[in-house]
């Protein structure tokens, strides 16, 4: 067995270990077999194999958290909420739609999926419940809605994105804008689709109450509103890097003491930070041994230039129902596109990023995505959480089919 091959089992048991052990850091895993490998085949020494760890994306990712972290912690995410939920006005018909706005507005202005979800979900289906919506559909527009919004520019996912194009040599300005604005569209497709099925536009019980209050933000929240109106500029239309701009102002918030740096800093995503830092150190090392190119040619026999899209959207969609999307398919399967086309003879490095994007977040509605696990948590004590988790469930595993059809209609075809 060469020792490529073996590299690349190596990688395979560590996703699949992630994947029936929900307990298990794969990042954690990921690094323990990067040095295994890297000092018993190669040789390499601890300061070569660290040397894999992706610094800048990391920094992005802790940067952009710690902003929005912030803001949750004086109430200003909380406010803009309010402000959103005050235009449904209490129509049934409206209300899942206005979730799913809202998450993507919340998602994209920074905070991203896990984040808008976790502030949103527990609102959404109490609602409705209190309302006679069915609470698959709101669930799916509240996962949709989070996942349409996670790749702009401004959000921890879009940032991750934004490092992994830099990486693959995809450095175009605009370029992260447009990938966002794509993957919204597609995503925006399946909610739509969603609505119809589970008939968002039978009309249910008027809900009082769902103003949630009136709006009012003190001066700390205004200022930190401020704050975030000038990162999203920044990072949207002056190209300011995002992980600049996150730091400046989540060090401007603390000085001013807008917000509790404490509270925030423990808040972080750390296990994000650790399965994104696990795996890239893993793949580094997978290239240096030539792993990649073998999985590479191996992807490439089962392809061709007219389909490649299609199958990097259902194997991505496929990976993440067991991993997560952000920190182990995307750094997983975006640094594979560019020798998967080179050995194709052809396609669009732009169009296989977006496959790949938009493919590995569609199946988070899933309830084994965290996503989908804080909808079930959201909904209120009676409610049939058995019936939910199946519908959510078979939902979850049909995207990663859908979104290959949606990749072949929207990026093979057009080719």
């Amino acid at each position: 067995m060469t020792p490529a091959l073996l590299a690349l089992l190596a990688l395979i048991v560590v996703l699949v270990l992630g994947a029936v052990r929900p307990d298990l850091n794969v990042g954690v895993l990921a690094t323990a077999v990067a040095f295994g490998l890297g000092m018993g085949l190669l040789g390499l020494g601890v300061a070569e194999v660290s040397a894999f760890l992706p610094a800048q994306l990391l920094l992005t990712v802790v940067g952009i958290a710690l902003l929005f972290e912030l803001a949750r912690s004086n109430g200003t995410l909380d406010q803009i909420t309010r402000a959103v939920l005050r235009l449904a006005r209490g129509n049934s018909r409206v209300l899942p739609l206005v979730f799913f706005l809202l998450t993507f507005a919340l998602s994209a202005l920074g905070p991203g999926n896990i984040a808008a979800t976790a502030l949103l979900a527990p609102v959404a289906m109490g609602i409705a419940a209190r309302a006679g919506i069915n609470p698959t559909l709101m669930a799916i527009l509240v996962c949709t809605g989070a996942n349409a919004g996670t790749f702009s520019p401004a959000a921890v996912t879009g940032g991750i994105n934004a490092a992994l194009l830099q990486r693959i040599g995809l450095e175009e300005p605009g370029l992260p804008v447009r990938i966002f604005l794509a993957v919204a569209a597609i995503q925006s497709v399946t909610a739509l689709l969603a609505y119809a099925l589970f008939g968002g536009y039978r009309v249910g019980r008027p809900v009082e109450g769902v103003s949630v209050g009136r709006v009012a933000l003190n001066p700390a929240q205004r200022l930190t509103l401020g704050a975030i109106g000038l990162f999203v500029l920044g990072v949207m239309v002056l190209n300011v890097p995002p992980v600049a701009g996150a730091f400046v102002l989540a060090a401007l918030l603390t000085l001013l003491k807008l917000g509790d740096l404490e509270q925030s800093m423990r808040q972080l995503p750390w296990s994000v930070v650790m399965l994104i830092g696990g795996i890239s150190i893993l793949m580094g090392l997978l290239e240096r041994l030539g792993s990649l190119e073998l999985l590479t040619s191996l992807l490439a026999r089962y392809s061709s230039p007219d389909t490649v899209n299609a199958l990097l959207a259902l194997l991505s969609g496929l990976a993440s129902v067991g991993s997560s999307s952000s920190g182990v398919v995307m750094p997983l399967m975006v640094p594979l596109a560019p020798e998967l086309l080179e050995k194709l003879g052809g396609g669009d490095l732009v169009r296989a990023v977006v496959a790949i994007d938009f493919g590995s977040h569609m199946v988070d509605v899933s309830p084994l995505s965290t996503l989908g696990a804080l909808c079930m948590a959201g909904l209120p004590e009676g409610a049939d959480r058995s019936r939910l988790f199946r519908q959510m469930l078979l939902w979850g595993f049909s995207m990663a089919f859908v979104g290959a059809l949606l990749a072949f209609v929207f990026l093979d075809l057009p080719q």
